[in-house]
């Protein structure tokens, strides 16, 4: 069947549980008025209910596609031990390793601790107080 009914489906669904809510908030508006609180809703109105949840949650679960085994061991077997744990969205190569384990040229070490060492912001200052 095509997606656009299971839509419809879930739509119509909505609609008399809509449809639903406001008869029993009728029904609860005419209970006070009538000053008859003990009474309970009209069997209609709870059949309804129940047949508009059904045909919405039918709708909805057709339209969510095919459903994945709870059991983890069918998608495991598709992957091979090296890439079980292989997570591409935590890769960072923008990092101080590059400056802690870069080439060993002293000339090129040399020149980062020369330049390091005069730059004035990495000097270590006095903590200023926050107090005025």
């Amino acid at each position: 069947m095509a997606p656009a009914l299971w839509k419809g489906l879930v739509g119509l669904g909505l609609f008399v549980l809509a449809h639903a809510a406001f008869s029993a908030a009728q029904h609860r508006s005419y209970t006070r008025l009538a000053e008859k609180e003990d009474e309970a809703l009209p069997v209609d109105t709870v059949f309804q209910t129940l047949l508009a949840f059904a045909v919405t949650c039918y709708g909805i679960v057709h339209i969510a596609g095919e459903f994945k085994d709870m059991d983890a061991t069918s998608e495991l077997k598709k992957k091979t031990f090296d890439t079980l744990r292989n997570h591409p969205s935590f890769y960072v190569f923008n990092h101080r390793g590059r400056v802690l384990f870069g080439p060993s040229d002293t000339t090129k070490v040399s020149n980062q601790g020369a330049a390091l060492a005069s730059d004035t912001s990495l000097k270590s200052r006095k903590p200023q107080s926050l107090r005025p």
